[in-house]
Formats: structure tokens, sequence, C-alpha cells
């Protein structure tokens, strides 16, 4: 939903609790509506669709134990051969070798070869305490995946960033609307791919909350497989 068409966008205000203000209908959905209290003030709405990313748990207790937030860092070399590293000739990629598992871009908008190396051991992390700032660790681990795969990626270091993924419990995304409260729609566990569905999950979210249900195909994606497993 855009601004031309009526939505109103409340950026850097923090959730900090969601309650339930309905009964229910005797029904699959809830009547009713949700109320969220932020740290600026309160808003209440028929349907609340929760995409919270690593603070979902916080916000789905239920859910807690099939979401971990994982901490990874993307880096920007300079190539000291830039042209092959121009979007006609470089791909996107990923790759997994002895030096660890990776992916990254061609050179596009952003100065620098861009790419990404999975952590070798990845572990949980709270987003609230997570350590923002690159470490030199983190830059001798991609400067050593660079060297290995892309040698003429691997000049000065330009730049790194750290950055937050959701692993699901077991690799797919969570969608759907939450068994025991109709109205309040779910979509996390992306474990790294969310982005580049973004559009049909836009799509899917608003099946659920105009229609309650969507014709997409979602079964493996399904919310109620991990609170059934539960």
């Amino acid at each position: 939903m855009t601004h031309a068409a009526g939505a109103t966008i409340h950026a850097r205000e923090r959730v900090e609790n969601w309650t339930e203000t309905g009964g229910t209908d005797g029904t699959s959905r809830t009547s009713g509506e949700v109320c969220v209290e932020t740290d600026k003030g309160a808003y209440e709405a028929n349907d609340l669709v929760i995409a919270a990313g690593a603070w979902t748990g916080r916000l789905l207790p239920d859910l807690d134990a099939f979401l971990t937030p994982t901490r990874h860092v993307m880096a920007w070399l300079q190539p000291s051969n830039p042209e092959r590293f121009e979007p006609r000739r470089f791909p996107v990629f990923s790759l997994r070798g002895e030096q660890g598992s990776g992916y990254g871009f061609p050179m596009y908008d952003v100065p620098g070869f861009k790419f990404g190396v999975d952590p070798p051991s990845p572990t949980g992390t709270d987003p609230e305490a997570m350590a923002r700032e690159p470490t030199a660790a983190d830059e001798e681990l991609h400067r050593e995946f660079a060297e290995t795969y892309f040698p003429d990626g691997a000049g000065p270091t330009m730049g790194l960033s750290t950055c937050l993924v959701t692993e699901s419990f077991d690799g797919h995304f969570l969608l759907g609307s939450h068994p025991e409260q109709g109205n309040v729609h779910v979509a996390a566990g992306f474990s790294g791919h969310g982005f580049k569905f973004s559009a049909v999950l836009g799509g899917v979210l608003a099946d659920f909350v105009t229609r309650g249900r969507t014709e997409h195909a979602i079964d493996r994606h399904r919310l109620e497989r991990a609170l059934e497993d539960g």
C-alpha cells in the first residue's frame, strides 16, 4: 500500500506490545480489533500483520522456538580489475566451497564488489544486544573468501556492514493467519531469502487480511506446521 492509496507510515517507532480488543464470532477469524502499542502511541485496527524479522519471537512468543536470529556481515572490496565485476559480465552468485559458503553481486549503484560469507558456525543472537560494528575477524573471513574465489575482486576493503538473518526451524518461510488469533497474520523466518520474494509475499499477506486465505502455493511455508510440531 502506498501514500497515494491512503497508507499512513510511522517510521522509527518502536513496537512495545500488541493486544486483542475484540472477541470471537465462532469462525476461524476473530472479530473485533487489535491494538498496537508503541513508544509514541497506540493504534487500533481490524487486522494486524506481524513482519518483524528478528523481533517476531518477542511479539509472538509461541513462535520464538522456531526462529533463530543470526548475525551476518556484508563486504565491499575494490576490484583490481573492475570491468570483470560489471553487471554485463558478472552474475549474482551463490557459492559453496572449502572456504565456506557465500553469495554476492556485480558492482552496481554502490562502488565495490559486494558479497557476504555465511558464518562458519552460526549461532543465535539477541537482536537488541548484537554487535553492530563489524570486527577485524569479520573482515579477515571475507577477505579470505574473496582471495580464494575472486582474487581480482580482493582489493582494499571499502566497507563492511552487519545485518540480521532470521532462520526458521526448517529453512522455509512461516506465513499465514495465527490459528488462535485469526486477524493476526504472520510473515517470518525468511532465512535470508525474503527480499527476493517480497512482491508475492505482499500479495499473500493481502489475501490473508482481506479473505482469510490465499490461492498461492504456500503449503511448505504455512504457519500452522510450526505450531502443530510444537
